[in-house]
């Protein structure tokens, strides 16, 4: 099986080692083939542009498409994302791939990413926060999987609190991205919800 990552730093591994960065984990841990097409600070429609124009499209089996943050920091409403969120799920269907839906880490404050800081961060998260129950409702009108990675960090986090434990900061390296073990907990997550992709 062949699986294209698509999506923008959380799916490339923003200062990560290659090894170490979820779709190289899970690629180790499946035996699938597996092709990170994450692009640092990358958009929906820098994503959407990317897929159709990439040769290598016809040969996969299954796409994870996940982003938004970008472009919702950039100032684009969140209606934007969503537009290209479904044209990624029909571009999918059109080569005959099965689409496979990313939900995003949650946001850690504070973020201490410092490209950010002339951004409006809180109107970003906000608009973030309502991307996710309308990829939920995504997935379920055409059958979708998806890879929670949000409810992921929050159950590792409930497990953390109720153990007297402060490792939830440990899975990330500014807020926003993902540490080498936020990346291993992600490719755990991406290897249990494909299992019967």
């Amino acid at each position: 099986m062949t699986l294209i990552c698509l999506g923008d730093s959380l799916t490339y591994g923003f200062g990560i080692p290659r090894p170490r960065v979820w779709p190289s984990l899970l690629a180790k841990t499946t035996g699938m083939k597996v092709l990170n097409w994450g692009i640092n600070g990358d958009t929906t429609g820098g994503m959407l542009a990317r897929f159709q124009a990439h040769s290598a499209v016809k040969d996969a089996h299954a796409a994870i498409l996940m982003g938004g943050f970008n472009d919702l920091a950039l100032g684009a409403d969140l209606g934007v994302v969503k537009a290209n969120m479904f044209a990624l799920v029909q571009q999918c269907f059109s080569v005959r791939i099965k689409p496979v839906l990313g939900i995003p880490i949650p946001v850690r404050h504070p973020i201490t990413f410092p490209l950010l800081a002339s951004m409006d961060v809180e109107r970003a998260c906000a608009a973030y926060d309502g991307l996710r129950p309308w990829l939920h409702s995504l997935a379920e009108d055409f059958s979708l999987p998806v890879v929670d990675f949000f409810r992921r960090f929050e159950e590792f986090l409930v497990s953390a609190a109720l153990n007297g434990r402060e490792y939830f900061d440990a899975l990330y390296t500014d807020g926003l991205h993902a540490s080498e073990a936020g990346h291993a907990l992600m490719a755990q997550e991406a290897a249990r919800a494909l299992h019967t992709v």
